[in-house]
């Protein structure tokens, strides 16, 4: 695969990653009652709390940023950056759940690992392309 291919592929990566965060980092944050009565399992955590969810809106809001900055400027560092983040915070958020599925359904469950899983693992791809790219830009032109 040639390095623009790679580059188009990666940006596409970023991107769905970019718009996905958005979504529901907005609602969380411009709505958070609704995205706590309305999205589906959030009313199987514990109680309501805006401030947090607010928060926490707010902190998708700053990754999703860095998403779309890394997708614009194509920097291999800063698609680095911008992924370990996301990484760090997928992983965390569906390990998170699925410690947590008691009172889930079967069908529940397996949406919210599947849908969060994805995540983790388009990331991890997204990393490892995003890496190769980089020690590509870093290695010396051969003479």
């Amino acid at each position: 695969m040639k390095p623009g291919s790679i580059k188009k592929w990666l940006r596409g990566g970023l991107l769905t990653l970019a718009t996905l965060q958005t979504v529901v980092s907005v609602w969380q944050y411009v709505f958070p009652r609704s995205f706590y009565d309305d999205f589906p399992t959030v009313n199987l955590d514990p109680p309501y709390n805006e401030h947090l969810l607010s928060d926490v809106g707010g902190l998708g809001l700053a990754l999703t940023g860095m998403l779309y900055f890394a997708a614009w400027v194509l920097d291999s560092k800063v698609v680095l950056s911008a992924l370990i983040g996301y990484l760090i915070y997928a992983a965390t958020h569906f390990t998170f759940h699925v410690r947590h599925f008691d009172h889930f359904s079967l069908l529940e469950a397996f949406g919210v690992g599947t849908g969060l899983g994805v995540e983790v693992v388009l990331a991890l791809v997204l990393l490892h392309v995003a890496g190769r790219v980089h020690r590509a830009e870093s290695d010396p032109p051969a003479t």
